[in-house]
């Protein structure tokens, strides 16, 4: 298991990924450490703490972790060094310093930045990440709308930006934006959601591919806006629909659209399926591709795999993936038969069906 010399931290990634491919932290960590105040007397929040890797090292910080699977994984990091479990907060709160790991998504740290605005005016915020991942417009527009900057040189590839937040960076809009859909569907989504303000191709290519008939209990894994589980209910009444997410902000928003929509369905936060007891009868997935800026099939093959588990004998998975990922014998070694319903230039669908 990976010790980061910097602390002599024990840390590992969860899910599993391979030391080659990824470790559980990186030189933005690193930069941040060497720049922070460590002391437990300053109030710290973090923020897109992946791994947990800066939970560990300054184990008195409160953490903002979107992300379910990161939860588990800061939980079992801080077991790993013999630290006390944290409790995560589902949104950002006021603190003296604030450690932001800067996100993939654009839209996603403006509505950080503003609701740290809103929250601590006067905070020394740091956001860090690897240089090649954050465009030069990005650190424009901070510098043009922090009321202090400084940026520092870069060091082992990473970046470090010290500011102090400014009015300017508030934000009166909406935070939900959203969309149409040709079935009368309104769906709007937080910043950081996938296809926050339109539907992206791969499920409409999906929504073509639904059977005629669907009963039972169905779980859209990996629901992000809720869109193939409010269609399913809409198109399927009598169906009983559980939408789940690793992601808060998309549970958030999935559930905001099903109040919108005037449907009910079940929506759960949790990583995989470690949110759904039952057994079920469908299971519909547009798996994610990507760990932040990493392209990898680890979560996509754990979906599958927990899929395959929780299906009722006779069940059926349907996925939609994008061409050039090797899932056809992934899928195989799991399921009694596996058929493309689709397939074009661009997109895969596979039905997947469970042994009686």
């Amino acid at each position: 298991m990976p010790v980061w010399q910097h602390t002599g931290l024990t840390l590992d990634c969860y899910p599993k990924v391979p030391a080659h491919v990824s470790l559980p932290w990186d030189a933005a960590d690193e930069y941040l450490l060497e720049h922070c105040n460590h002391l437990a007397s300053i109030s710290t929040l973090l923020l897109n703490d992946r791994y947990g890797a800066l939970s560990c090292a300054l184990p008195h910080a409160a953490s903002y972790n979107d992300s379910a699977s990161g939860r588990i994984a800061t939980q079992r990091n801080r077991a790993l060094n013999s630290l006390a479990e944290i409790r995560f907060i589902d949104s950002p709160i006021a603190a003296e310093q604030i450690l932001i790991k800067i996100p993939k998504n654009w839209e996603q740290l403006l509505d950080q930045l503003a609701l740290i605005t809103a929250l601590a005016p006067t905070a020394t915020v740091y956001l860090a990440g690897m240089a090649k991942h954050i465009p030069v417009s990005w650190l424009q527009w901070l510098e043009k709308n922090a009321s202090r900057y400084v940026q520092y040189k870069i060091m082992r590839k990473a970046r470090l930006i010290e500011l102090t937040p400014s009015q300017s960076m508030l934000t009166s809009n909406d935070r939900f934006k959203g969309y149409q859909t040709d079935s009368g569907l309104s769906l709007s989504a937080l910043p950081g959601v996938f296809a926050r303000q339109q539907m992206d191709i791969g499920t409409r290519v999906m929504l073509e591919h639904l059977p005629n008939t669907m009963a039972g209990t169905v779980c859209d894994l990996g629901c992000g806006n809720g869109l193939l589980a409010l269609s399913i209910k809409q198109q399927y009444p009598e169906t009983r629909v559980i939408a789940t997410d690793d992601s808060l902000l998309a549970v958030k928003s999935t559930r905001r659209n099903a109040e919108v929509n005037d449907l009910e369905i079940d929506v759960r936060y949790g990583n995989i399926l470690q949110a759904v007891e039952e057994s079920l009868d469908w299971i519909v997935c547009n798996p994610p591709f990507h760990d932040g800026h990493k392209q990898l099939t680890n979560i996509a093959e754990a979906m599958f795999l927990q899929s395959q588990q929780h299906l009722n004998p006779g069940g059926t998975l349907l996925v939609i993936a994008n061409r050039h990922l090797a899932y056809m014998a992934k899928l195989k070694n799991l399921f009694a038969r596996v058929n493309s319903l689709s397939s074009d230039k661009r997109f895969v669908v596979y039905q997947c069906h469970k042994h009686n």
